[in-house]
């Protein structure tokens, strides 16, 4: 599956999001991801997510059996890079601003 343009230029790092919105994975890594974050997310910050977050759906991507652990529960950005580089030590984080859109509606 591709990502069209159009999903980046609505990422996180790019329009901010407000606490308790539900940002959607934007890439192959992230794809199905979705979560509520706990904290609002500043425009103009492409790293890994601020503050904590609940994982709500770990999506179908080649991180989503690792993420499993975390789902349902408070967490953040670095519990997740640790999940996922157990199994993938050169990954970056899925839960950067810049591969995750806020969800529409």
């Amino acid at each position: 599956m591709t990502f069209a343009p159009q999903t980046r230029t609505r990422a996180v790092s790019r329009l901010g999001a407000a606490a308790g919105c539900v940002l959607l994975g934007a890439s192959p890594t992230n794809q199905g991801l979705r979560l509520r974050v706990l904290q609002g997310q500043d425009r103009g910050h492409e790293g890994g997510i601020r503050g904590g977050f609940v994982i709500l759906d770990v999506g179908d991507n080649r991180h989503s059996q690792a993420l499993e652990a975390l789902l349902g529960r408070p967490t953040d950005t670095l519990e997740v890079l640790g999940v996922i580089r157990e199994r993938s030590p050169g990954c970056v984080s899925v839960v950067n601003a810049n591969i995750l859109a806020p969800e529409e509606g």
